[in-house]
């Protein structure tokens, strides 16, 4: 505590000269000379720990107010940048921005001299512990209107039928990676209603290397493919949503997706809304990955700060800003990782965590809905009728189903997938070696009866038609019939060969890369002095290592004063006590003698709750100078404005909206010149935070408020 009041008495004394005796009259009154900076931030701490002040200061705090201070008690080294972040979709930069002006002259938050990191007025801490709750972030929600549509989550079945599509057909993408007309046809049929996912879906296969580009189109890489299924179910999902979003390094797709699975373990049963979902997202971001707090930027700052690096237009500036995290979350609203329960009653969308997280162990690639029994005894989720379409219900991790249906093409996904053995589909098993007793044995432990004899008889004649004639490519040894019994006697030759083609003709197990020392190495040992061209047999490869994720780590949301999980905000502010309090600084200022630019400037610091003390009503706190000017007051802007220019004042501007409907807009920033016109005005404005310039109309300007004390 001592070495934070210690950072507050140092921000104030490292005020610049005008701010900080600003402040001074404005909470002490009139300060003799000669003076000392130090005594006097000694006098303004005696001050606020005025009880009676005190109260007055806690019953002035309005909900926005609560709910900036609780972030900044929340956020690990909270800046003003981080703040802006955190509060995308719940406040306007500007709001952000004026709110922070506004609580640092209320001397309720102060900036670290040195890195600018916002605090919480030590000297209030104690005082404001009690109001400050996650709650205030994240209140419980009540269900008004529940969702009555089909909840749809992405699941092993589901993926498993996308993937047969993909092996026997690949998919075609144009230039901008949308899935090209003839594809979107076919899957529409099988997908129906999900062609949105199945472009997010292709969008991260293709990030995640498991679709790569081939001389046509898009083919599945088996070996990328294998290791993928071989992930926990969560885990699977969790890289897909990341990477549908853009694609990562390794170790920035592995933070996206641990955030993402950390923050849908954190949602609670009762849901949150999306805004409150990214700045869950946000928080959990701050943690290091064990799981506790960090004071360094999070990667979601990072990535935001990246963004802006990238567009520098400031009319979107905010949307561009948690655009990342924002598509990620819309991702896993279309994955089913978020579920929609309804809307409360003031019409927020309520999202909670997808049932995925709930993966019985045992189960290997993990699945949704009910596990597997115990070893040997499998699920009969197989049937096969006389036509060779085969129905898969639900129960199967993704890595069985896969295996289950190599053979087979997906005709329609639903609860129930609908998969057909034909001619073509058991080709492409075949390509991967195996034979109709192999194929037969996957399915079996999954019907509740003997494989159909049709089937059996058709498989069998397949198979020996795609035996009938066979395409080789790769290295092929030929020799004649005198060296055959030594080549075949030759253990350096014999370890090589693949396959016997004919008499004397053999495929060798030379990979086509190979590099030339490793095929004269076995020319020298096998003592031959030709091998001819060219077949590269199949051989095992290693696919691509998938990040190490964790499963979801729920972040208990507390807040520093009363828990949010047991009980909402432990008190509030007396607000009616601050309406009273304002009514009666009000009433004070009637009997006071004052010239009317001083009423006006008192007028102003109480409606923007820097009286908390009729002591502070005194004509020695107030400079008489005007400080705001309505749109109709042209002269009195114009004159406003240009005391702001020379003084270098953070002014804030109220504007009609530029499209015309009624309402107003905001700007806080910096006048920085003013040219007068016949009949004009053109000002020249330094936007705040952005630092840009924009050019203005006085006319056009409906308020002007100079921020002095």
């Amino acid at each position: 505590m001592n070495n934070t009041i210690s950072l507050w008495q140092e921000a104030i004394c490292s005020m610049p000269d005008k701010q900080f005796f600003s402040t001074m009259r404005l909470y002490l009154g009139e300060i003799k000379t000669p003076y000392n900076k130090q005594r006097l931030t000694e006098q303004l701490a005696s001050f606020l720990k005025n009880q009676k002040v005190t109260e007055n200061l806690l019953s002035l705090l309005d909900a926005n107010d609560l709910k900036i201070l609780t972030a900044i008690s929340l956020i690990p080294g909270a800046k003003q940048e981080s703040l802006i972040d955190f509060f995308t979709g719940t406040f306007t930069m500007t709001e952000v921005y004026s709110s922070l002006i506004n609580l640092s002259e209320r001397l309720i938050i102060f900036k670290t001299p040195e890195d600018e990191k916002i605090m919480i007025n030590p000297l209030l801490m104690d005082s404001l512990r009690p109001y400050l709750s996650s709650r205030i972030l994240f209140p419980k929600h009540e269900i008004a209107f529940f969702n009555i549509e089909d909840l749809f989550s992405i699941s092993p079945d589901f993926l498993a039928a996308y993937f047969s599509y993909l092996r026997l057909n690949g998919i075609g993408c144009k230039s901008d990676g949308k899935i090209k007309k003839s594809d979107q046809t076919k899957l529409s049929q099988i997908f129906n209603g999900k062609e949105n996912l199945i472009q997010l879906l292709t969008d991260s296969l293709v990030n995640l290397s498991i679709l790569k580009e081939g001389e046509k189109n898009f083919r599945l890489d088996k070996a990328n493919l294998k290791t993928f299924v071989n992930l926990d179910a969560e885990k699977q999902y969790a890289l897909l949503c990341a990477a549908s979003v853009s694609r990562f390094s390794r170790d920035g797709l592995r933070k996206e997706a641990q955030l993402l699975l950390d923050c849908l373990a954190s949602i609670p049963e009762a849901g949150f809304t999306r805004n409150e979902i990214l700045q869950l997202a946000f928080l959990l971001g701050t943690r290091t990955l064990d799981g506790s707090a960090s004071a360094k930027k999070s990667r979601f700052s990072m990535i935001l700060e990246a963004a802006r690096e990238k567009e520098k237009d400031s009319a979107t500036e905010g949307m561009q800003n948690a655009d990342l995290i924002d598509r990620m979350i819309e991702s896993a609203i279309e994955m089913g990782l978020l579920r929609n329960l309804g809307k409360d009653e003031d019409g927020n969308v309520i999202y909670t965590s997808g049932t995925f997280g709930a993966v019985p162990s045992g189960t290997g690639a993990g699945s949704l809905g009910a596990g597997l029994p115990g070893a040997g005894n499998k699920p009969k989720v197989l049937n096969i009728d006389s036509i060779f379409s085969v129905t898969i219900m639900p129960g199967l991790p993704l890595r069985d189903l896969l295996s289950v249906t190599s053979f087979m093409c997906i005709k329609k996904s639903g609860i129930a997938s609908e998969y057909e053995v034909t001619k073509q589909s058991v080709s492409s098993a075949f390509d991967e070696g195996k034979n109709p007793e192999d194929l037969f044995a996957l399915i079996q432990v999954y019907l509740p009866y003997d494989i159909p004899q049709s089937l059996k008889i058709n498989m069998g004649e397949w198979h020996n038609s795609y035996s009938s004639a066979k395409l080789y490519r790769g290295f092929v040894l030929k020799v004649d019939d005198s060296n055959i019994s030594l080549v075949e006697n030759n253990p350096l030759i014999k370890g090589k060969i693949a396959e016997k083609l004919a008499p004397g003709i053999y495929l060798l197990n030379l990979p086509l890369d190979a590099p030339d020392a490793d095929i004269n190495h076995f020319i020298t040992n096998s003592a031959l002095e030709f091998l001819g061209q060219i077949k590269e047999p199949e051989r095992e490869e290693s696919g691509f290592a998938f990040p190490l994720i964790q499963n979801g780590r729920p972040m208990k949301l507390e807040g520093i004063g009363a828990d949010s999980d047991k009980s909402p905000v432990s008190s509030s502010p007396d607000l009616i006590k601050g309406e009273k309090f304002i009514a009666q600084l009000c009433e004070s200022l009637k009997t006071k003698d004052l010239d009317k630019i001083q009423r006006e400037s008192f007028e102003h610091r109480i409606k923007n709750r820097l009286i908390v003390s009729e002591s502070q009503l005194t004509s020695a706190a107030v400079r008489a100078e005007i400080l705001e000017a309505d749109g109709i007051d042209f002269s009195g802007k114009v004159h406003l404005l240009e005391t702001a220019v020379k003084e270098s004042d953070l002014t804030e501007l109220q504007l009609p909206n530029a499209d015309g409907s009624t309402g107003s807009f905001q700007l806080l920033g910096i006048p920085l010149s003013i040219s007068k016109q016949p009949g004009e005005a053109v000002l020249r404005f330094q936007i705040q935070p952005t630092n840009e310039i924009e050019t203005l109309l006085v006319s056009r300007i409906s308020h002007v408020r100079r921020l002095r004390y």
